[in-house]
């Protein structure tokens, strides 16, 4: 009879541990050499001082590509709803003429319109960001 539960037991245990290993790699943080498509990252160098506006009405957008961002090297010391409202496309701004982070900036982000702009707010923020509703994140790297 004891021997009967302990099988059962072992049974048991080893499902949930095989359980248990399926599910971590399922959800296993992907490295950007290993993901599928472009694996642009930021410019070596000086930080990239980031801002992620969500522009597009989708819900939790502009937290999500924050963690695209910084996994690709952006420093995204912001992201909120954009004050401003509602867009389609997506802009970037560039605050410092820094052409190639915008550029490989919007390669990350399957493309984006960018414009030469000044910071009036005197954030020191480079770029800013404002994701439009065209913006189609990419699948999110698991972040505990």
């Amino acid at each position: 009879m004891k021997s009967g539960r302990l099988v059962m037991v072992a049974v048991a245990v080893a499902a949930v541990a095989a359980a248990g290993l399926a599910g971590a790699r399922r959800f296993s943080a992907r490295t950007p050499d290993d993901s599928p498509g472009d694996t642009t990252r930021a410019p070596a160098g000086p930080r990239i001082l980031v801002e992620v506006l969500n522009a597009s009405g989708v819900s939790g957008l502009a937290r999500r590509a924050t963690f695209v961002l910084r996994d690709r090297g952006f420093d995204v010391v912001g992201w909120g709803n954009d004050p401003r409202g509602r867009r389609a496309e997506t802009l970037i701004v560039d605050y410092t003429n820094k052409p190639e982070a915008a550029a490989r900036l919007a390669r990350v982000l399957g493309g984006a319109t960018i414009e030469a702009g000044k910071d009036s707010l005197l954030r020191g923020l480079d770029i800013t960001v404002r994701l439009g509703s065209g913006y189609r994140a990419e699948q999110e790297p698991f972040h505990p």
